[in-house]
């Protein structure tokens, strides 16, 4: 009898579940061979540490993959229909990450998934759990050099840097910024005190917006179907470019998501490691004073300044095309926040590099930086970034973290 019902289950699923989709014989643009595109212009790229997904390729028996919507320095990002959806529902579309096989070890790529495992997982119920990309499902990916991590994620439509050229001056307004601000702030308060997981890497590529509508993803997959983007042909793969611009009206996305854990730590202990883009970088990670979880909070701050202004507060000129200086960097942030607390100082282990021994900058006085607050935006609504430019005040004395972040900044 247990046989029998596992059997007519079986069937039942095959008759009713979906079928893959055949795809059409039509013509495709073919992009030079030499032309580097996408993934092919990370740094360091090597082909066989990425995945030659093909489009309508199933993977794991379950998702076919019907667009790619990105790519970034370690994995490819594909659009892919949900074969175990009923078919009298509609299309249940996923992102499918796949993670390139340049891990060092077998433990480094499982501690990957574990982590995005452990943030998905931990509470859901929790409020900033809706600002975090979490994990629907994982599957192991053996390809031709290796096996890859696989994990499956709601689809999101535009990051950041994409959806403030939508406003003028591609800049986001501040009545726009701020509901947006708050809630990248509730998604780090459920990082940092539920997961106990500092990010590291903030910025404006690793916030997506989500969409209010999913049905929007059905054109996403006919487009690419109907006209498809150009591709580029290789021996023993395709370069597909990506689908990241859906037509949206700004009423059609809904609220941003942090994603992109890879870079990721465990917050119950200091670290010392170089971490953040250069412009964000925190000023405990330049002199290695040893970092935790304030460094995400300077990060976002410096983050929505450049947003809501252009720029970051600790820029360099635009004129000055020179390589990111750290020195510099520090100077700027000293220039505009005062000299660094005391005690910073003494945990610095390249503190002699950046200071003299009465704790004075050794570079600000050669760069001649006579920024201050007042001077370094013009905004409309000025309370705004000068409540900022105190926020990133006080995580530079008292290293907040959104475990110790007074109430009254609770309404930035």
């Amino acid at each position: 009898m247990t046989a029998l019902l596992s059997s007519l289950r079986m069937s039942l699923r095959g008759r009713f579940k979906l079928s893959p989709c055949k795809t059409l014989k039509t013509p495709i643009k073919v992009l030079p061979a030499t032309e580097l595109v996408e993934e092919e212009r990370a740094p360091h790229y090597n082909l066989k540490h990425f995945y030659p997904a093909r489009l309508y390729e199933v993977l794991d028996n379950r998702y076919q993959i019907t667009a790619k919507l990105g790519w970034g320095t370690s994995s490819t990002v594909w659009l892919a229909r949900d074969l175990q959806q009923w078919r009298w529902r509609p299309t249940r579309y996923v992102a499918v990450k796949i993670k390139a096989n340049n891990y060092a070890t077998t433990e480094d790529a499982e501690w990957d998934l574990r982590l995005i495992e452990h943030i998905s997982h931990t509470n859901p119920r929790h409020v900033g759990c809706s600002f975090i990309s979490t994990l629907l499902d994982s599957f192991m990916l053996p390809g031709p050099y290796g096996t890859h991590v696989c994990m499956v994620f709601d689809p999101l439509c535009e990051p950041l840097w994409m959806f403030k050229q939508r406003f003028h001056g591609n800049v986001l307004p501040l009545d726009v910024m701020k509901p947006v601000a708050r809630m990248i702030l509730e998604g780090l308060c459920y990082l940092h005190s539920q997961c106990h997981i500092i990010h590291t890497d903030l910025k404006s590529d690793n916030i997506l917006m989500s969409l209010r509508e999913p049905s929007v993803l059905d054109k996403v997959a006919q487009d690419e179907m109907n006209d498809p983007l150009p591709q580029k042909h290789l021996e023993d793969r395709t370069i597909y470019l990506s689908r990241n611009q859906f037509g949206l009206e700004v009423r059609g996305l809904g609220r941003p998501v942090i994603t992109d854990f890879g870079l990721a730590v465990d917050g119950s202990r200091i670290h010392h490691h170089l971490i953040q883009p250069d412009e964000y970088r925190a000023p405990e990670v330049i002199i290695g004073a040893g970092w935790s979880y304030s460094v995400d909070i300077w990060n976002l701050g410096v983050l929505i300044l450049d947003l809501v202004h252009g720029r970051g507060p600790f820029d360099m000129p635009q004129s000055d095309t020179s390589p990111f200086s750290p020195e510099q960097h520090l100077a700027r942030i000293i220039s505009i926040l005062g000299p660094p607390p005391v005690d910073m100082l003494r945990q610095a282990r390249d503190g002699s590099r950046y200071f003299n021994a009465e704790g004075m900058s050794i570079m600000i006085d050669n760069l001649g930086f006579t920024l201050t607050p007042g001077s370094m935006v013009s905004f409309q609504d000025a309370t705004f970034p000068m409540i900022l430019m105190s926020f990133l005040h006080l995580c530079w004395y008292h290293r907040l973290s959104m475990l110790t972040l007074p109430g009254d900044l609770d309404h930035v």
